[in-house]
């Protein structure tokens, strides 16, 4: 049995690799003389096998895929320069004008049980560490500075191993944590690998030991009460919302102090898919509002990228969701079929999370979902994978799109017999970005007769959007 499953992967990698030199081939005896609009499915192509290659780590096809890379965004007039400083890193090649490879680089940062932990781009070293320690009046500072530049913008978290935690580069080689509280606390730091893991607990002075012991002495020589060392194993990224286990999202009641970004569809000049007179940005938009009432009258913190009929480009959406300091990025898309022929037959709710697509309609609905912003592609060309697809962010987000698929569904189905389309990986634009958990829900094909009609429904909008909060409180209830 053992043979015949390792025999099945080994066929498998052929089967892809083939399918990888077939792209290649073609590129090559074919992309010089395409249309415009041939070249960019080309590039896209490319760009698919790439982000594969990168999350396996395969540097082989990494090199073919760049070279072919540099080559259609310099046809299509989208800037290289990324690609080249990727193929030359690969290469081992320097360039005098931009920071060498081996340039600290903090990734990421990421709640996990106690633990605050940060991924850097190579192994970091404690020796690059340097911690100081500030009164303000009510308030203790511990300060950490860390050698190294920060990839994106500020970060903050609350109430979090710390009252107040702020994240941001304090000068250009320098990256400053700083930990603010109303006690006193220590913190700890470990390093493991290229992950940094951060726990605090409160500040105990040696005359607070001694006061403690001797007081203690005669009863049963009891000691200080130590708090037992937390867990500092790395997990996939989760969220944690402070409260015991759970009954079912029905019935549960807890803590929802979080903050959630809702991204409804398209707007403005761009309708999205289209079924007649109905168009997919209306549809989203109504079904986004009532999601939102939803979860904020559930206690959680909510924010629109758009709560009017508007269009904003893509990066603007999830920029939005991180300077908002999100937990979650929650976009809301209508789906359709790619003929007349197959309006009838093509059907359901699906929901996807960032990765490089599986299947064909995976690849397709992400097509049609990305063709609304094609000036965009020029400035996700330039975005470094290795720095938005992390694994514990596809983990977190595959999750999240299971609870959410499976809760929609039953909450659809007292409306209508909505049809499974299951939890798909695709690579959506508009979630490449995010810094936390991000899934992209199709609520439905537009084009069918009956559905299409039903994602206009008052009552079928309101199921919907139930059925989403009710697969975000599982996730929290489930992921802490």
């Amino acid at each position: 049995m053992k043979r015949a499953i390792i025999l099945f992967f080994i066929v498998c990698n052929f089967l892809f690799a083939a399918t990888n030199s077939e792209i290649f081939a073609k590129f090559d005896k074919n992309f010089a003389s395409s249309s415009r609009s041939a070249k960019i499915k080309f590039h896209n192509d490319i760009k698919d096998i790439y982000v594969d290659a990168i999350i396996k780590n395969d540097k082989n096809i990494k090199k073919q895929a760049l070279t072919r890379l540099i080559t259609s965004s310099k046809s299509l007039g989208f800037d290289s320069s990324g690609y080249i400083k990727d193929l030359n890193a690969l290469n081992g090649v320097k360039s005098a004008s931009t920071p060498s490879a081996a340039t600290l680089t903090l990734l990421s940062a990421t709640k996990v049980n106690d633990t605050l932990v940060l991924k850097f781009n190579t192994k970091i070293d404690t020796a690059k560490l340097k911690t100081s320690f500030l009164k303000q009046q009510n308030t203790y500072k511990n300060i950490m500075d860390i050698d190294g530049r920060l990839n994106g913008n500020s970060l903050t978290y609350k109430n979090f191993i710390s009252d107040y935690i702020h994240i941001s580069q304090y000068d250009k080689n320098t990256v400053r944590v700083i930990f603010s509280d109303k006690i006193q606390k220590t913190i700890k730091a470990n390093a493991t690998g290229d992950l940094l893991i951060i726990s605090t607990q409160n500040f105990i002075s040696n005359e607070n030991v001694k006061t403690s012991l001797h007081k203690t002495k005669n009863k049963n020589e009891e000691v200080p009460h130590k708090e037992p060392e937390p867990n500092l194993k790395p997990q996939p990224a989760q969220s944690e919302p402070a409260a015991a286990p759970l009954p079912p999202v029905a019935t549960g009641k807890f803590s929802r102090n979080k903050t959630i970004v809702i991204d409804p569809g398209h707007g403005g000049t761009d309708p999205g898919a289209v079924n007649g007179k109905l168009q997919e940005k209306t549809a989203v938009l109504g079904v986004a509002k009532k999601l939102g009432d939803i979860l904020k009258a559930r206690g959680y913190k909510v924010y629109f990228t758009r709560s009017t009929d508007v269009f904003i480009n893509l990066r603007t959406r999830t920029k939005f969701a991180n300077d908002k300091m999100a937990d979650l990025f929650v976009s809301i898309h209508a789906n359709a079929a790619p003929n007349a022929t197959k309006a009838k037959s093509m059907h359901g709710i699906e929901t996807f999370f960032l990765s490089p697509a599986r299947s064909e309609r995976s690849k397709n609905a992400a097509a049609l979902e990305n063709k609304s912003d094609i000036e965009e592609m020029n400035y996700f060309s330039q975005q470094t994978f290795l720095n938005v697809l992390n694994r514990e962010k596809i983990i977190a987000s595959n999750k999240l799109g299971i609870d959410i698929q499976k809760e929609i569904l039953a909450s659809a189905r007292k409306v209508y017999a909505a049809s499974d389309g299951s939890v798909r990986e695709a690579p959506f634009w508009v979630l490449v970005g995010a810094l936390m958990p991000a899934v992209l829900v199709e609520i439905g094909y537009i084009t069918h007769p009956v559905e299409g009609e039903k994602l206009f429904n008052d009552a079928y909008q309101n199921a919907l959007a139930n059925g989403i909060a009710n697969g975000i409180d599982g996730y929290f209830v489930k992921n802490r």
